[in-house]
């Protein structure tokens, strides 16, 4: 298996499926850790991080530049991190 690393933090399920769908329309394989808990608790996903958005180490600039804001000419403010 290959090494993920978190390439975003969402609170809601809807933003982080949206994330996800966008960086597997550019071919980027992408998964969500801690959906499950976000959907039968809501309120929990905030206990554990949010729900995060994991990809294979090798994509996570890319996956960083394609869910940069468009209007923003800076860096995301986080950088890819090793999942745990």
């Amino acid at each position: 298996m290959e090494p993920l690393v978190a390439v975003g933090r969402y609170d809601s399920i809807i933003t982080a499926e949206l994330a996800r769908a966008k960086l597997e329309s550019f071919g980027i394989r992408a998964v969500l850790f801690n959906k499950g808990i976000a959907q039968v608790y809501p309120g929990a996903a905030y206990a554990f991080g949010g729900i995060v958005l994991l990809v294979r180490e090798e994509d996570a600039l890319e996956a960083a530049q394609i869910l940069k804001p468009q209007d923003s000419e800076e860096p995301p403010a986080w950088s890819p991190e090793p999942a745990d």
